[in-house]
């Protein structure tokens, strides 16, 4: 192994792909691999993630685990012993910083607990366009007010001994684009930009956060290309303008955001060469692509494409990250989640159950990649406080949804009676155009339905009997709203 070859392989980190250390990841990090950003699927249990990062901390020293846990719909740790707490989107609703801090600081045990170097988390976009695929992930739609939870959100992380990563640079909030699936635009002028677009970020770096996630969104009054392989974008707005020396780690090269735009050799180096520090692979990039990426980055480096100094420069922030020291004697306390997802519940109407049985219809939104697992609802709680319920879930691509949905209520309030609780189950519908019309005839037919909405606000459901508005979709907020369907039981 060459001196070159470490620092290129220094600064990626790819998936891991498997739940326990694979052939191919010990090879890697014999030649100085950064680490590794983990996924729901590489975690089966508490037991298992703690053995797994046992063991590739093992392979080396300061081989560093990063993982997203943004609390709310964003989560990895929250299905296997990790505390559930809602998402930036109700923390936003509450506004008060110190609860946002807690609810950061319970993520941050979890983490220390699980093993975990470095979240990449919080997302701090401001979502001023309704339709925004990271609507719930961010605090809101003021720029102020994200800010200020912002920063209060880093402190609490790494209070608790984790590396936080303010994400996604400049900002995803007008565009309704999933990076995923696209390159998302924002037309702003770079006065705009640094009067107040960036504010989030700046709060951010104010209160010492360790990272900082670039996006691949284009900046179209700055550049052709998306921020991740901007210069303008990385070194004359973040390094310069706001004058960050942190660790400055891409979104999943995978991504068509920027897959479009370059493929992964070319994507590395230039995002290298723009002043990023740590290249994220991607949820399905392993050995073979770490074999691709270091490549594209050595060759660059000995054809004079990409100086060696800056290879060095970004190894020598990634070695500050996973340094802070662990909370490890601090009592984790998972009531913290339950008692916000409650303080944050709306109810409108009578959502109250008449019995002990139930049908849930779940209109599922278009699932996001960055979510992970794509469960989500009410139906198990509900089972759990021992209500018997029968379940129906459509997406825009369900044959005949419209015709499922009517036939199905149909029948069920034939069989149980015209008073037989029907709950309809949403999540941000205005965000999906077929499901208005779904909405619209169910409450033609039947007002006496329930709506639980568990995303973003935007349809109105006061005309149905009850409506329960719960501003996330993680396992607290669903015991939320089922102790408000429950009430009084």
């Amino acid at each position: 192994m060459t001196e070159l070859s470490r620092l290129a392989h220094g600064v990626l980190f790819p998936a891991l792909g498997r739940r326990t250390v694979p052939r191919w990841a010990r090879a890697r990090v014999e030649e100085g691999l950064g680490g590794f950003v983990l996924f729901g699927k590489d975690i089966a249990s508490a037991e298992q993630i703690r053995q797994l990062t046992a063991d590739l901390h093992g392979l080396r020293d300061h081989v560093l685990l990063s993982l997203d846990e943004e609390g709310g719909d964003v989560n990895r740790l929250e299905p296997h012993g990790g505390t559930s707490v809602p998402g930036n989107h109700a923390l936003g609703r509450l506004d008060d910083p110190e609860l946002t801090r807690e609810a950061a600081y319970q993520i941050g045990l979890s983490l220390v607990a699980a093993g975990i170097d470095w979240d990449l988390a919080p997302a701090v976009d401001t979502a001023v366009n309704p339709l925004s695929p990271n609507g719930i992930r961010c605090f809101g739609a003021d720029r102020a007010l994200v800010a200020r939870h912002a920063a209060a959100w880093v402190e609490g992380l790494q209070a608790a001994g984790v590396s936080a990563c303010a994400k996604h640079f400049p900002g995803h909030g007008l565009s309704s684009t999933d990076a995923h699936l696209g390159t998302p635009t924002v037309d702003l002028s770079r006065q705009e930009l640094v009067d107040h677009y960036l504010d989030p970020f700046r709060a951010a770096i104010a209160a010492g956060v360790d990272s900082i996630m670039v996006s691949h969104v284009r900046l179209t009054q700055l550049d052709t290309v998306p921020a991740t392989i901007s210069p303008a974008v990385l070194t004359g707005l973040l390094r310069g303008e706001l004058g960050y020396d942190g660790v400055v780690i891409t979104d999943a090269l995978e991504m068509r955001g920027i897959s479009d735009v370059a493929a992964l050799p070319q994507a590395a180096v230039r995002a290298i060469a723009a002043g990023a520090d740590a290249l994220c692979l991607g949820a399905w990039a392993f050995g073979d692509d770490v074999d691709t990426a270091a490549a594209a980055l050595v060759a660059a480096v000995e054809d004079g494409t990409l100086p060696e100094e800056r290879l060095r420069e970004a190894n020598a922030r990634i070695a500050r990250l996973g340094t802070r020291p662990r909370a490890t004697g601090a009592a984790h306390d998972d009531t913290v989640g339950a008692r916000l997802a409650r303080d944050v519940v709306e109810v409108h109407g009578d959502p109250v159950l008449r019995g002990k049985r139930a049908l849930v219809v779940r209109l599922d939104p278009t699932h996001s990649p960055a979510q992970g697992g794509a469960s989500w609802g009410i139906a198990e709680p509900l089972r759990a406080a021992g209500v018997e319920v029968e379940t129906l879930a459509v997406a825009g691509d369900t044959y005949n949804a419209e015709g499922v949905i009517k036939a199905e209520v149909g029948l069920y309030l034939d069989e149980f009676g015209p008073d037989a609780d029907v709950v309809l189950l949403v999540r941000s519908s205005h965000r999906f155009p077929w499901q208005r019309p779904v909405l619209d005839e169910l409450l033609a037919k039947y007002p006496g339905c329930v709506v639980v909405d568990m995303g973003v606000p935007g349809d109105d459901f006061g005309q149905f009997r009850g409506w329960v508005r719960t501003f996330g979709a993680s396992r607290v907020c669903a015991q939320a709203a089922v102790d408000t369907l429950l009430a009084g039981a």
